[in-house]
């Protein structure tokens, strides 16, 4: 089995990179690569980067069987885009990391969507990893839209 962890490009997330490794430490038979952000921590079990290149990190989609990561719109659309399940952890404005709790209303906005698990605390990690393996991701669109709406969307941040 294989996992992909991912934080962004924007701020480390310690508290799932930490949560992560214990995760790791516990399953040795998996397979586990973090791109963990700009952060001091060293995880002991698991591969890490602090960053990735955009076609690394699109190597990285391809090959796992779940994707553990922020709650991050990139994340989101890649994971749709590969139909990779995903299981994801807002960050939490209380805890200083970030500066509102945008990611806490767009975990709520995306509860009970096929392929995405939705988690608030670092406990309830590896039920949801184990729930997640095997299974298929979803799309946050219907499926005939999904190609459009990555395009359009891949359009509108590049320019």
């Amino acid at each position: 089995m294989k996992v992909f962890v991912t934080v962004g490009s924007m701020l480390p997330f310690d508290r799932l990179v930490c949560a992560m490794d214990a995760w790791a430490k516990e399953h040795s038979e998996a397979e586990v690569f973090a791109q963990v952000g700009e952060t001091s921590l060293c995880p002991a079990n698991m591969e890490y980067s602090a960053m990735i290149s955009p076609s690394e990190y699109r190597d990285h989609f391809a090959a796992c069987d779940v994707v553990v990561s922020h709650v991050g719109m990139g994340t989101i659309i890649t994971a749709s885009e590969f139909c990779k399940p995903l299981v994801m952890l807002p960050r939490r404005a209380e805890l200083k990391e970030l500066t509102n709790n945008h990611q806490f209303e767009t975990a709520k906005w995306l509860e009970g969507r096929p392929g995405i698990r939705i988690i608030y605390s670092d406990g309830e990690l590896a039920e949801a990893i184990s729930k997640s393996i095997g299974s298929d991701g979803g799309s946050i669109v219907e499926t005939g839209t999904r190609g459009k709406l990555i395009n359009t969307l891949r359009q509108f941040i590049s320019n």
